[in-house]
């Protein structure tokens, strides 16, 4: 009978050691909970957005302050502050990872009291970053089904010729956006007008 080896017994793994907390990742996190502890003030939070836009460990932080700027009741509070939160001199939308969700929370917060006067803002934005918010916001708005509802026709018309203004200096994506809209203009829950 030829003798029994047993194989050689693995040592057990040793769990990874936790990742390396970042300094700046907890000292903006603890900024946003403090802001929100204190009742969540909408300016407050948007500086938090906008003034960290460049710094990579404060992504998570730029996200919960987001967060929380949208479950802010006022809407005319929060529709300003996340304006103010599209600020960010020299940076790109492209380079800016929260960049679409910020552009979706803006486009939630349009109704039909307040287009008018977004539309007349972004005609007069002089800031480009803040343009192409309101006008991808105001695409993304309009081309909803809860934009559709809220517009006229009427305003969906003037939208249309206010975005056929600004369309040869826009990059491609608001260009996408719009013509996700232009696709829509004439549609109404029954169908096509």
């Amino acid at each position: 009978m030829a003798a029994r080896v047993d194989a050689p017994v693995a040592p057990a793994a040793v769990p990874a050691p936790p990742p390396a907390v970042d300094p700046i990742t907890t000292a903006r996190m603890e900024e946003v909970q403090h802001i929100v502890d204190e009742g969540a003030a909408p300016g407050r939070l948007a500086k938090v957005i906008s003034e960290y836009t460049g710094e990579a460990p404060a992504l998570v932080a730029r996200k919960t302050a987001l967060a929380a700027l949208r479950t802010v009741r006022d809407r005319s509070a929060r529709l300003a502050a996340l304006i103010d939160a599209g600020r960010a001199p020299g940076l790109a939308p492209d380079d800016d990872p929260l960049w679409p969700e910020l552009v979706g929370a803006l486009s939630e917060t349009w109704a039909a009291e307040n287009t008018a006067a977004g539309r007349a803002r972004m005609l007069r934005e002089k800031d480009p970053r803040l343009r192409l918010l309101l006008v991808s916001s105001l695409a993304v708005y309009a081309a909803s089904n809860r934009g559709l509802s809220d517009m006229t026709i009427r305003q969906r018309r003037v939208l249309h010729q206010e975005f056929m203004r600004l369309y040869p200096s826009l990059p491609p994506l608001p260009r996408r956006q719009i013509d996700a809209f232009l696709a829509r203009i004439n549609v109404n829950a029954r169908g096509t007008l």
